[in-house]
């Protein structure tokens, strides 16, 4: 948790100061929209609209109530905190910092909301990650421990990539966003004092 947060606002400090990983943000930004063909640019679109506020609403959902019917109620408090919590905090840390939005060639892409941290890659780590916090107590060796790590990794991963494809946000945004993230949940794990 001290780690992720301690990233977070190294990177916010960076930004709001100039600092050498935001002075890579436009060139990294340039490279990944340079690189997006338009069956990349597409299969990016769809990526980021599952994963926009409804999207992660509807999945937030569906968890919560198999963790419902299942009676498991710690659990379910558990993911409710996690997932509606974390999105509050972004929430709150976009209105605190009202970065703008990248602006490619004049347009910026949902000017009407701030940039820094992510909020689709802060929702994402959040439903991923506390859906694997779910899952890891209930499995038994380091296989498939590492494979619901990796596979929640690699999802969060791929919300991220698609919200630099599509020139949403910055570098700095998306990175900040899966610390916040990390540490919202290690946070709460660790209040839930179920963490293993």
């Amino acid at each position: 948790m001290a780690a992720a947060a301690a990233a977070f606002a190294a990177i916010a400090f960076d930004v709001a100061t100039g600092g050498p990983l935001s002075a890579l943000d436009r060139p990294l930004s340039d490279w990944f929209r340079g690189h997006a063909g338009t069956a990349l640019g597409d299969s990016m679109r769809f990526v980021s609209t599952l994963h926009a506020p409804r999207g992660i609403l509807a999945a937030s959902v569906v968890v919560a109530l198999i963790l419902l019917w299942r009676r498991e109620l710690r659990g379910l408090a558990m993911f409710v905190v996690a997932v509606a919590g974390g999105a509050s905090l972004n929430a709150a840390l976009k209105h605190t910092f009202e970065w703008p939005r990248p602006d490619f060639d004049g347009a910026a892409l949902g000017a009407t909301d701030f940039s820094f941290p992510s909020g689709h890659v802060a929702n994402a780590t959040l439903l991923y990650g506390a859906v694997a916090l779910l899952v890891l107590p209930r499995l038994w060796g380091r296989v498939a421990r590492t494979g619901v790590v990796a596979a929640a990794a690699a999802m969060v991963l791929l919300v991220a990539a698609s919200r630099l494809v599509l020139g949403a946000h910055y570098p700095t945004d998306v990175i900040a966003a899966i610390a916040e993230g990390v540490a919202w949940l290690a946070l709460v794990c660790r209040l839930a004092g179920d963490c293993r």
